[in-house]
C-alpha cells in the first residue's frame, strides 16, 4: 500500500510538471505569458491534497480533534481542484493554435480533478473509519455539493479560499446574497456540475476498488 500511494503521488507530480511544461513551451514559442495564471491555479489545487494527506496520516495514528481541525481548511480549499474546469472560459485567448490551448487546458483540468478526487478519497477513508461507510458517502456528497458552490463563488463572485479564513462573516453574507439571487439556469448549472463531479468520482473510486478486488483474487 505505501508503494501504491507513492506511485500515485509521483503520477500526480508528473502530470503537474507536464502542465507547467505546456505553459512554458507556449510562452516561449509565442512570447505570450497570458496562461501562466494556470500554474497558480494548479498550485492551489494541490493544497487540498496536502491537507488530506496530513489529516489521513494523523488519523492512521489517532482520530482526534487535530484531524477535524485539518479537515476544515481542506473543505475550504477543495473547490480549487475542480475550479480548473472553469478555466476553459479562457479558450481562444492569446496567440497559440486553438488545438494546443485546448489540449493544455484539458491537461490542467483533469490534473486538478485527479488532485481533488485523491484528496476526497483520503477524507472518505477517514470518515469511514470514524463514522462508518454511510456517513462517509454522505460526506462525499456534501463535499462535492459545497465544492460546486465554491467553484461558482470563485469564478463569478471572485472570492478566494483564504477570504473565508480572513473574513468568514463577510464571505458568508455575500455568498448568501449571491446564491439567493441565482437564476434558475445557474442553479441548474450547479446541479449539472455536482452530477459531473459525483459521476467522475464514482468512476475513480470504482477503479480503485476493482484493483483491490483483483489483488484479492490472485
Amino acid at each position: 500500500m505505501p508503494g501504491r500511494r507513492t506511485l500515485a503521488l509521483v503520477a500526480l507530480l508528473a502530470a503537474s510538471a507536464l502542465c507547467v511544461a505546456a505553459v512554458e513551451l507556449r510562452t516561449h514559442e509565442t512570447g505570450d505569458s497570458h496562461y501562466r495564471f494556470l500554474v497558480w491555479n494548479l498550485t492551489l489545487a494541490w493544497v487540498p491534497l496536502v491537507l488530506a494527506v496530513a489529516a489521513y496520516g494523523r488519523a492512521r495514528r489517532r482520530l482526534d480533534l487535530t484531524v477535524a481541525v485539518v479537515l476544515v481548511p481542506w473543505l475550504l480549499f477543495f473547490p480549487n481542484a475542480p475550479y480548473l474546469l472553469t478555466d476553459f472560459i479562457h479558450l481562444g485567448e492569446g496567440r497559440a493554435p486553438l488545438w494546443y490551448d485546448g489540449l493544455m487546458l484539458s491537461a490542467f483540468a483533469w490534473t486538478g480533478l485527479l488532485l481533488g478526487f485523491a484528496s476526497l478519497y483520503l477524507v472518505q477513508l477517514i470518515l469511514r473509519r470514524a463514522l462508518g461507510p454511510v456517513v462517509a458517502w454522505l460526506g462525499v456528497l456534501v463535499a462535492l455539493a459545497l465544492g460546486s458552490i465554491g467553484v461558482y463563488v470563485g469564478r463569478f463572485v471572485r472570492f478566494n479560499s483564504w477570504d473565508a479564513l480572513v473574513d468568514p462573516l463577510r464571505v458568508a453574507e455575500v455568498v448568501n446574497e449571491e446564491l439567493a439571487a441565482v437564476p434558475t439556469r445557474t442553479a441548474a448549472a450547479l446541479v449539472a456540475l455536482l452530477a459531473f463531479l459525483l459521476v467522475g468520482y464514482l468512476v475513480v473510486y470504482s477503479f480503485t476498488r476493482l484493483d483491490l478486488e483483483l489483488e484479492r483474487d490472485e
